[in-house]
């Protein structure tokens, strides 16, 4: 089974057993390429920006950092802490007014996590070349970094994820336990981020599981992967618990209640409800048909909507899903692949006068974003690729091959962040926004799989 074997001892041997052998040279270049193109596109693009870029939702997540020095109190109803903390610790250091430090230190992790993909794919493939690609597939793309940079939680998750799937893969492949508790920091990080990914250590311990049990005994596995899980869950309940008790909201945010009206409204699905919702039916049938407010919108103009932080909307969307499950499925399923490729350039609150640079920066980032806008359209392959791995996963021959178990990863990865999140998205553009957390990963099974296949097809040693 040792279908990996390292290039630089095989290199080695040729040379004489030198210890820093020309594979090993290649890969030290590769990355040195690499972090090169990623600092040069950053800086570019952050020359062609040169000012601090907002969002609508870049002010709650100042106020819970405000909330955070005056009080020190890390329970908030509307936002997750981890963000305002990084803020918080960022203007710790560069001065409270200087929300440009914080994006330039985005800028950095975006970087990181380009080094980070180009040595993911370096491990899953064991190719320079590949690696190489990969990793100057994402320093050159000024989409993402456009959404890393704005003073929202992408920059940060995105590079939680890469960071994540680093460690993951690592324990995979190698068996270096000694991650485990880096990789548990980590998740607690990121699903206190974005309350998408609670779910998500359950099914990346899973598959740890499932893979390693081949490996090493399950007695031994069960606890080692089980207190994990049981120190990010009880961090989780203690949180639900602290929001219940102060806030009297029992749950992470109640973004999550806004989020399922805004589905509801998307779907038109709202004269669906139970006989007790009437009159909120009736609000929400005149906003779908004439208004077109957003439910933030909506909640302004209506503010007894607002009360009990939006649960009354909440539990009025979650009738009509559950009373109608196959109607608001079938109507999801477009939405999944239209996702994938509609893009949107990242909305930020109006640039400050004389912001952007012209000339020559406009002239390079323009020509970026124009071969990355049709690079963003073949994220419409994800779903075969991420198929075909998923197929090789459960073929029995190729069940535990290195490749096929580390590639199965970031699928199923994606498969989950897809899906939750269009369940939960109601725009397309916010959609667009969301998946840049996990694009690079999508980047890595689409051109992984084009680019590689070749050379995997022809070499008894892959398969």
């Amino acid at each position: 089974m040792r279908i990996f074997q390292h290039r630089a001892l095989e290199a080695g041997a040729v040379e004489g057993g030198w210890w820093w052998s020309r594979a090993r040279t290649a890969t030290w270049i590769g990355g040195g390429i690499v972090l090169l193109v990623a600092a040069l596109t950053v800086g570019l693009y952050y020359f062609y920006h040169p000012y601090v870029e907002l969002t609508a939702d870049t002010p709650g997540y100042l106020e819970f950092a405000r909330q955070l020095r005056e009080t020190g109190n890390p329970i908030n109803v509307f936002r997750l802490p981890t963000y305002p903390l990084f803020i918080l610790l960022v203007t710790a250091v560069a001065g409270p007014a200087n929300l440009l430090a914080v994006s330039i230190v985005q800028g950095i992790l975006y970087i990181l996590a380009v080094l980070e993909l180009y040595l993911l794919t370096y491990l899953i493939f064991q190719r320079t070349w590949l690696a190489l690609v990969m990793g100057l597939l994402l320093a050159s793309n000024v989409i993402l970094i456009s959404y890393s940079k704005t003073l929202m939680t992408e920059g940060l998750s995105l590079w939680l994820l890469l960071t994540i799937s680093l460690l993951v893969v690592r324990i995979l492949l190698r068996g270096e336990w000694r991650l485990l508790k880096w990789l548990t920091l980590c998740l607690g990080l990121l699903f206190f981020t974005r309350p998408e990914w609670a779910a998500f250590p359950v099914l990346l311990y899973a598959y740890l599981l499932w893979m390693r049990c081949g490996r090493e005994r399950l007695r031994l596995l069960l606890p080692r992967l089980a207190r994990p899980l049981v120190v990010l869950y009880v961090l989780l309940g203690g949180y639900v618990l602290g929001n219940l008790l102060i806030n009297h909201y029992p749950g992470l945010t109640y973004v999550e209640n806004m989020n399922l009206i805004g589905k509801v409204m998307q779907y038109q699905m709202q004269n669906e409800a139970p006989p007790q919702y009437e009159s909120l039916r009736r609000v929400i049938d005149d906003n779908v048909r004439h208004a077109h407010l957003t439910p933030y919108q909506l909640v302004a103009r209506h503010p007894e909507l607002g009360r009990d932080n939006g649960r009354q909307m909440g539990e009025f969307a979650r009738a009509i899903i559950l009373r109608h499950p196959l109607e608001f499925g079938l109507k999801t399923v477009p939405m999944l692949f239209a996702s994938l490729n509609s893009y949107y350039p990242v909305s930020t609150l109006p640039a400050p006068p004389g912001g952007v640079q012209h000339g020559w920066s406009a002239q390079v980032v323009n020509a970026l974003l124009a071969f990355h806008r049709l690079l963003y359209a073949c994220n419409i392959l994800f779903p075969w690729c991420a198929l075909l791995w998923l197929i090789l996963l459960r073929w029995p021959r190729t069940r535990r091959l290195p490749l096929v178990q580390a590639m199965g990863l970031p699928s199923l990865t994606v498969l989950f962040a897809w899906t939750l999140t269009t369940l939960g998205g109601y725009f397309l553009s916010d959609l667009m926004r969301v998946h840049t957390v996990f694009d690079p990963l999508i980047i890595l099974i689409v051109w992984g799989t084009i680019l590689a296949a070749p050379t995997l097809l022809s070499s008894r040693r892959s398969f």
